[in-house]
């Protein structure tokens, strides 16, 4: 049974305090922004602590702000199986697309400063750490193999004890590359700071300028795309990460230069006996 959230919300007004129920007039006034928001962005936007947000959802019958984000993208009908011709569902799909990378490259070129000094940290550091998980796992691992063809030393695994385990060893002269969409993925946050208390580089790669994950970064690349909780791991988000990673290996390819020839060159004819 889907819990209707603005008659939970109004069934309880009478519990709430006083920021509670300022709380609690935004999301109704509000909640095709709210399902989108962080919960960072939500208290910075109405001068409100976390503490707030999350006593709020559990008065209400939720455990935290996630899970009551999910209950109200149900009710806003965002889950919707209504049927789509295949054409416009194609041509739907196509231009989601195509906006995400356009959108993304916008905000890319607007920071260009930010984006050539990440490259340098990465084509001068020590060793480059790459953290993520779910989707931006997958992410993740592709970075792994873009930036081991250059001859960067990377490291990644998707264990997060063996993560965590290697993040013990960085120091200042280390980068950490950390992909979160939601920038509130608690796994990937807890491993950037670590990674920050280590003194090493953290650069974010994140849908959301105000989030946790932001907090313990150096730089923020940021994509264009933000999700619902029913939306998280979408293609297009992925394809908005993919655009950041690869302006982001081609420019710290350039700047290895030659190095990164011979690297690539090398990789490629030990894998080549096996390519018909």
């Amino acid at each position: 049974m889907i819990e209707n959230v603005e008659a939970l919300i109004r069934a309880n007004h009478h519990r709430f305090t006083k920021k509670e129920t300022t709380l609690a007039r935004y999301i109704l006034e509000n909640p095709e922004k709210v399902v989108y928001m962080t919960i960072t962005e939500l208290t910075d936007e109405l001068k409100l602590g976390q503490g707030t947000v999350i006593r709020f959802c559990q008065k209400i019958g939720f455990p935290g702000f996630h899970a009551f984000k999910i209950a109200l993208a149900k009710t806003l009908g965002q889950q919707s199986h209504e049927e789509v011709k295949m054409e416009s569902l194609i041509l739907e799909v196509k231009q989601s697309h195509i906006q995400a990378i356009e959108e993304t490259s916008k905000l890319l070129s607007e920071n260009e400063d930010v984006v050539r000094s990440c490259a340098e940290k990465i084509a001068t550091c020590r060793r480059l750490y790459l953290l993520g998980v779910g989707a931006s796992g997958v992410t993740a691992l592709d970075a792994f193999y873009k930036f081991m063809r250059i001859g960067v030393d990377v490291r990644y695994t998707n264990d997060p004890h063996m993560l965590a385990m290697l993040l013990a060893d960085c120091n200042e002269k280390d980068c950490v590359l950390a992909f979160s969409q939601s920038g509130s993925t608690a796994l990937v946050v807890d491993l950037a700071t670590l990674a920050k208390k280590n003194r090493a580089c953290v650069i974010a790669v994140t849908g959301y300028s105000k989030s946790p994950l932001t907090k313990f970064s150096d730089f923020v690349l940021l994509t264009s795309i933000r999700e619902s909780p029913f939306q998280s791991g979408a293609i297009r988000s992925k394809i908005a990460q993919l655009h950041v990673l690869e302006v982001l290996f081609e420019y710290t390819k350039s700047m290895l230069g030659l190095k990164a020839d011979e690297v690539t060159k090398k990789t490629a004819s030990a894998v080549e006996k096996w390519i018909y």
